[in-house]
């Protein structure tokens, strides 16, 4: 069996270093991010399962740029070229300290310290690294602390608009519903009472942030047309909006058919399971557009970090 070549033993180096400053020197935040994962999981879908399915497509991404991640580890040269692309790996790697009183509370805060660690330790070991990876750190970044500050910042009008698109469709099947802006009122058929709330976390926020980091990933990876990937972000967007919508609409007509009992147990999944649907399907035809036309007599611009 042939040995490993100098790109997969840097890449098992950056793991392995970035694991152990992990566990070591931010194991306060590890422990915080996986305790708050579970507990939000849990408290949305009843189960911390849709974690790894995810987890599994953001690693199907990552790795879809493996040929050109090895080429850069594999042309790396000695322990000291690039010092100062090192020092700032260093810096960091060390960054999150400076807020650690806070994130050991913060499950944003938290992850976001985690993601520094994995970025600073890479362009620490393998300074040639800086550009490839930024893309992914960056809106790893952003996918765990732009869905907070939207909700905190728009959540209730995000929540109000929910609430009148799901008025109106509802409206649409003949249900008998009491809407009180987000909050709506309704008698099962069995006559069982029900109440219930469309909270800013229900307001598609979440879905549709998820969804615009996918895309940007996937166009880092597919390397599309920059006017496509906008056109399928604009349209993706649109389309959760009433796909949400469309979740809420489901849940009352489970509560109105079968009682409170099948509205939230119906609640617990019916979301993961259209989203992740969703983004499967998004995954199939973006991966099916076709990339931006070169030039005449040139050629494509090289991706980021290939070069």
């Amino acid at each position: 069996m042939s040995r490993p070549d100098s790109g997969v033993l840097r890449f098992a180096a950056w793991v392995s270093l970035a694991t152990s400053v992990s566990f070591l020197v931010y194991q306060t935040q590890v422990y915080t991010f996986f305790l708050l994962l579970n507990g939000s999981l849990d408290d949305t879908f009843g189960t911390a399962f849709p974690a790894f399915p995810f987890a599994a497509l953001l690693g199907v991404l990552f790795l879809l740029r493996w040929k050109d991640l090895h080429a850069i580890l594999v042309r790396e040269r000695g322990v000291t070229s690039r010092p100062s692309v090192r020092v700032l790996g260093l810096a960091l790697t060390a960054f999150p300290l400076a807020f650690s009183s806070y994130s050991a509370g913060s499950l944003e805060l938290s992850a976001a310290s985690l993601i520094l660690v994995f970025y600073g330790t890479s362009v620490l070991l393998s300074p040639g690294t800086d550009r490839i990876l930024v893309p992914y750190a960056s809106l790893y970044l952003a996918g765990v602390t732009v869905p907070g500050a939207v909700v905190y910042l728009f959540g209730e009008p995000l929540a109000g608009f929910s609430s009148w698109l799901s008025a109106s469709m509802v409206a649409l099947t003949g249900i008998p519903v009491i809407w009180h802006g987000t909050q709506f009122e309704l008698v099962s058929r069995a006559g069982a009472s029900i109440t219930g709330v469309v909270t800013p976390g229900c307001s598609s926020v979440l879905s549709v942030t998820t969804f615009l980091g996918l895309l940007g990933l996937m166009y880092f990876d597919f390397r599309k047309s920059p006017v496509s990937t906008v056109k399928l972000a604009v349209v993706g967007t649109a389309g959760l909006v009433l796909l949400n919508s469309a979740r809420i609409g489901i849940l009352i007509w489970a509560g109105y058919d079968a009682g409170p009992a099948a509205l939230w147990g119906l609640h617990n999944w019916v979301g993961y399971a259209i989203f992740l649907v969703f983004y499967m399907v998004v995954l199939l035809v973006y991966s099916s557009m076709g990339r931006p036309k070169a030039p005449a007599g040139g050629l494509l611009p090289s991706p980021i970090g290939s070069a």
